[in-house]
């Protein structure tokens, strides 16, 4: 019977060393070629950023101040790439870029209110198009 336990043991640690080094031997593989990722670059120009930190995003006022100042930097960008103030094409286009990261950013307050941890975000980007 002891002889039967230490085959066992000795099994069980022979496969459990051939699992480790497998996984190991998957992540220590480098594929063929070198990985690029390309994106595109963005004209410092076309993109503004919209802080929040001073802002408790679960509560509806805060939101909506967040919202307010979304708007205005969006104008704002927009008067400035296009020098007249009928832009509102531009406007709408630069706060519907904000909309995912606003969600999230909600969604993130929402879960830090009820004691989760969350990384902290502190504002929004917003892109338009080039010129």
């Amino acid at each position: 019977m002891e002889s039967r336990k230490i085959a066992c043991i000795l099994a069980a640690g022979f496969i459990g060393l051939g699992l480790t080094a497998s996984a190991t031997g998957a992540f220590a593989k480098s594929p063929k070629g070198d990985v690029v990722v390309e994106a595109r670059r963005i004209d410092p120009e076309t993109q503004r950023v919209v802080r929040y930190d001073d802002l408790n995003l679960a509560f509806r006022s805060d939101q909506k101040k967040l919202n307010g100042r979304i708007w205005h930097t969006a104008s704002r960008l927009c008067y400035a790439l296009n020098g007249d103030l009928n832009h509102m094409g531009c406007t709408g286009d630069a706060i519907n870029s904000t909309d995912e990261q606003v969600a999230a950013a909600i969604q993130r307050a929402k879960l830090r209110m009820a004691g989760l941890p969350v990384g902290p975000a502190v504002a929004i980007s917003m892109v338009i198009g080039a010129r």
